[in-house]
């Protein structure tokens, strides 16, 4: 997979009763669209795995970037208010996180599991806040100890993390960082329990500069892919 500078992360919900409506939308029209635009390097649309209570999104679009982020969307919305892309009224816009982010680290692979792509993987996303002062000794915890642990998980594939980037054209974050984690298809309930297992034992130990009550997590599984234009 093209190793990513950056990232472009949307979070939504269709409005009620538009959900084929939507996702059909998405996958034909949108999807292609944004990784039609320079620096986009891939795009995936993916829904809420089954099994998810209340999840506070059912969709993911998540846009690996080469480049500056704020420059890409921008252009973004440029090409989307121009009308030369079909847009589309089914997107639940109140409830939408939509969300741009710089890597901090490298798409880290694991050395337990093989690699996998496509549909062929789950995107379980993280978003997370460092207690207040703490990022420093956050980020080292999570991109040294954190990620090789999770990575140690069978059935995790590769993980890389970001830090968000404020931009004015889009609402302030609950969250200031998000990990991107591949979990195998075919194997993700059973990475995902183990990792709820090890999580906080001497396995996994957690850093108390992670503030737990700002963390939102869920896997996603993979509808479409394009790659874009770089």
């Amino acid at each position: 997979m093209t190793e990513a500078k950056a990232m472009m992360l949307v979070l939504q919900n269709p409005k009620s009763g538009r959900e084929t409506a939507h996702r059909d939308w998405y996958l034909a029209h949108h999807l292609p669209d944004v990784c039609g635009v320079s620096g986009v390097l891939r795009g995936e649309f993916s829904r809420v795995a089954e099994g998810e209570e209340s999840p506070r999104w059912s969709n993911a679009a998540a846009y690996w970037l080469d480049g500056d982020p704020a420059a890409i969307l921008m252009e973004i919305f440029a090409r989307a208010g121009s009308g030369d892309w079909t847009m589309s009224d089914t997107l639940d816009g109140e409830s939408m996180m939509m969300a741009i982010a710089e890597a901090l680290t490298e798409r880290r692979r694991s050395t337990v599991t093989p690699d996998a792509g496509g549909k062929d993987r789950l995107l379980y996303i993280v978003l997370t806040n460092a207690t207040p002062g703490d990022d420093d000794v956050f980020n080292h915890w999570y991109n040294h100890t954190h990620l090789p642990d999770v990575l140690a998980v069978p059935g995790f594939v590769a993980a890389q993390h970001f830090r968000l980037v404020d931009h004015p054209a889009l609402r302030p974050y609950p969250y200031r960082y998000l990990a991107i984690y591949e979990v195998a298809a075919g194997e993700a309930d059973a990475a995902l329990a183990e990792l709820a297992a090890r999580a906080g034992t001497e396995r996994m130990v957690l850093s108390p500069t992670l503030d737990r009550s700002g963390v939102a997590a869920a896997p996603f599984a993979v509808d479409g892919i394009c790659l874009g234009s770089v």
